[in-house]
């Protein structure tokens, strides 16, 4: 028997990305959507994986848990101030032209994710390179031994109250709110 998962706390107080999220859709969007991950996942490990579809809504589950514990991780009030470092723009402009191509590329993967689903931001170490990777639900698309840097949710009850069920501009407000300082940590990581 393994041990439950349990949802973890958002890292600061759900008003505190307005006004690009406000804290009604911060509050949903954890404590109900995330939530119900958590909570799928452990019922599913709790009567132990035997077929095909277990397997298939544990990965579901499972990587909604981890793309939801990335995503409020690397979020931040408005007007932090966090930059990227230079590592991350230097790959950044390597990759994608420059650190603007790199989010117009996001923003432009992201409006396109059939459904619902992610756009990423992720370092491949076998290509030694980044990439934008259009994640439809929850783990369809991944690269394999990707490892994530920014992830954007692309799912309805992320921008739907807030933005009127408009994604482009959720997708364009969100660069305001992301903490450079967690994602540039997790680049270096990653290309070591």
């Amino acid at each position: 028997m393994t041990h439950p998962v349990e949802l973890t706390p958002l890292p600061y107080p759900p008003d505190i990305l307005t006004p690009v999220l406000d804290a009604d859709t911060v509050e949903v969007h954890h404590g109900v959507h995330q939530a119900a991950y958590v909570h799928a996942y452990n019922e599913i490990m709790a009567r132990e994986p035997k077929d095909f579809g277990d397997w298939e809504n544990l990965a579901f589950n499972g990587a909604g848990i981890i793309l939801h514990e990335l995503y409020w991780e690397q979020l931040t009030k408005p007007e932090s101030g966090t930059r990227p470092s230079a590592e991350l723009l230097a790959c950044c402009t390597r990759c994608f032209g420059s650190p603007k191509g790199m989010v117009l590329q996001m923003v432009g993967v992201g409006k396109k994710v059939w459904g619902s689903g992610w756009v990423v931001l992720a370092w491949v170490p076998r290509f030694e390179r980044m990439f934008v990777l259009p994640i439809n639900l929850h783990q369809y698309g991944w690269i394999p031994g990707a490892v994530p840097l920014l992830v954007i949710d692309c799912w309805e009850h992320a921008y739907e109250c807030h933005y009127n069920g408009e994604r482009r501009p959720y997708l364009e407000a969100i660069w305001g709110i992301i903490d450079w300082n967690v994602v540039s940590a997790r680049y270096a990581s990653a290309v070591v």
